[in-house]
């Protein structure tokens, strides 16, 4: 036995010529997400290398977990991590140690001719690993941005965004700093509508 359709009789007009009932119900628009606020505040990207790619990671995970447990955004968590490291790093809390990689120092090599040198077997290159990268982004000030470039001198600026990160996260694992919850204030725009007042 065939099913019935429960709307059957709501898509057949009720005398000719006249529209559906179903035709008559007013369908929802389709809304469309503006997106003028995330164009106006575009986040600081961030390249981090590709030895800590996986504790950048770990530093996004613990940063979108903590902004669901206090109902904020990831963006406000990193803002407000990043501020308190940057403070620790002034005050001498937070020290960062930038050391040279000694698999990434270069040297220079000159052809001295003559004769008397050694044979030399000449190596087959090694194939390169290809480590991904990963982009690590928050939206926090310009001001921010800037002392972080300039507290990475020659290091990788998203390097040094993972550290800051990371030991301000650290501090909050072991109870020295905190999360503080404070509400967001919400701007309301009042307009003054004339009233029409009706003359006799």
């Amino acid at each position: 036995m065939a099913r019935r359709d429960p709307f059957a009789r709501l898509k057949q007009p009720d005398y000719e010529g006249a529209p559906a009932p179903i035709d008559l119900i007013p369908r929802p628009k389709k809304r469309t997400r503006r997106r003028e606020w995330e164009a106006q505040n575009r986040p600081f990207v961030y390249r981090v290398p590709a030895g800590m790619v996986d504790r950048a990671r770990a530093v996004r995970s613990a940063i979108v977990g903590l902004a669901q447990k206090y109902q904020s955004t990831a963006d406000d968590v990193a803002s407000a991590l990043m501020a308190a490291a940057l403070d620790a790093v002034r005050e001498g809390e937070i020290q960062l140690d930038f050391r040279p990689n000694p698999k990434g120092r270069k040297m220079s090599v000159e052809v001295v001719r003559g004769d008397g040198w050694a044979q030399e077997d000449l190596p087959k290159p090694k194939p390169k690993k290809r480590n991904k990268s990963l982009l690590l982004g928050y939206r926090w000030g310009q001001d921010t941005h800037k002392q972080i470039t300039n507290l990475s001198q020659d290091a990788p600026v998203g390097a040094v965004v993972v550290l800051l990160l990371e030991a301000a996260l650290k501090r909050v694992k072991t109870g020295k700093w905190g999360l503080r919850p404070r509400p967001v204030t919400v701007k309301q725009g009042v307009s003054v509508a004339r009233s029409r007042k009706i003359q006799r």
